[in-house]
């Protein structure tokens, strides 16, 4: 367990610090927060400041026309799944059929590359968050399209200064077109594990009655990936960085009632973790915590401490369910059928 925890919890000096991607998550986040602080509207800037965030896990470099498409994709894909989320409380048995679609959608993106592999997880994000929140205002998915585009701006602002496109360093759409044409197999068996953990984790959040319970859904999405061998050390990660990032959610949101510091403080945890992402994913899970509870609690500091239990909870629970997912279906995988192509040419 020891040797475990010492492999997982690791800080890599060797990588330098991405300066032009903690500019790019800063503008993208910033802008909208401020826009929102000068027109009045605390909650609707919750949902532009997660798609500035989120822009730039799926902008991995390169081609800058490919980095900004990605961006697109991501931004549309999560203002449709989010209208759904929201229109399926009023349709019975609506909201269990749309999470089962798109949950089985990201399963079978994975494997794809990180660029689509995570904005197909934003997808079904964004429905989690349309589906659980009563008070969503109307201009919650003019504030989203707004963080897209501050997104989009962001990027060709750091284009405009560096004076020249970032190095790619991980697959974009291009790639994953690519992965998917040179499939020999559904990914049927890993859609399928996906999509029930996530439903499983969706039962049991509910099913409990637990405050913000599609949070244990969201930390199945994000720790499970392709190799379930990583999603055990990642969910280890997530854990670690989510207990330390609940606390310095809380200290923020209990001591800083200024709705100005509030913004400022969620750019520089947004920049925090784009220093941080390339050196050690645990670490960087931690501003990654705080800002989504400063985000999501805008406005509402005097619910501080209920969130960060509540944030402290769901993230046990869903990795749990990952991990308790994980270790079955490694135990599974020698006993499965190999799959073969879908359907052979004639």
């Amino acid at each position: 367990m020891r040797t475990l925890l010492s492999q997982t919890l690791t800080f890599d000096r060797n990588q330098p610090p991405n300066w032009r991607r903690a500019l790019r998550v800063s503008i993208a986040i910033g802008l909208p927060l401020f826009i929102a602080i000068w027109r009045g509207e605390f909650l609707p800037a919750v949902y532009g400041g997660v798609a500035g965030l989120y822009s730039m896990f799926v902008d991995n470099g390169g081609p800058t026309a490919e980095r900004l498409v990605a961006i697109v994709y991501m931004t549309v894909g999560m203002l449709l799944c989010g209208i759904a989320g929201y229109v399926g409380r009023w349709v019975p048995g609506a909201p269990l059929a749309f999470l089962l679609a798109f949950s089985l959608l990201a399963g079978w993106l994975q494997g794809t590359g990180t660029s689509v592999e995570l904005m197909s997880k934003y997808w079904l994000i964004a429905f989690l968050f349309g589906n659980s929140d009563p008070r969503l205002s109307p201009l919650a998915g003019t504030y989203l399209l707004l963080g897209g585009l501050t997104g989009i701006l962001s990027v060709l602002i750091d284009r405009w200064l560096a004076g020249r496109p970032e190095k790619q360093f991980g697959p974009m759409l291009f790639e994953a077109i690519s992965r998917l044409l040179r499939r020999r197999h559904s990914n049927g068996y890993f859609t399928f594990y996906f999509a029930s953990k996530i439903l499983a984790g969706y039962a049991v959040g509910y099913g409990l009655g637990l405050t913000r319970a599609y949070w244990v859904p969201l930390t199945i999405a994000i720790v499970t990936v392709y190799d379930p061998q990583l999603s055990i050390a990642k969910l280890i990660q997530r854990l670690a960085g989510s207990l330390l990032g609940s606390l310095v959610g809380w200290a923020v949101l209990t001591w800083c009632h200024d709705d100005t510091w509030l913004a400022l403080i969620s750019v520089l945890l947004g920049a925090g973790t784009a220093l941080l992402l390339n050196r050690s994913y645990w670490m960087a899970v931690v501003p990654i915590t705080a800002l989504v509870m400063v985000l999501l609690d805008f406005g509402y500091p005097q619910a501080s401490t209920l969130l960060a239990i509540a944030r402290v909870e769901n993230s046990i629970v869903g990795c749990a369910i990952a991990g308790l997912g994980a270790l079955i279906y490694i135990r599974l995988q020698p006993w499965l059928p190999r799959e073969g192509r879908r359907a052979k040419r004639r």
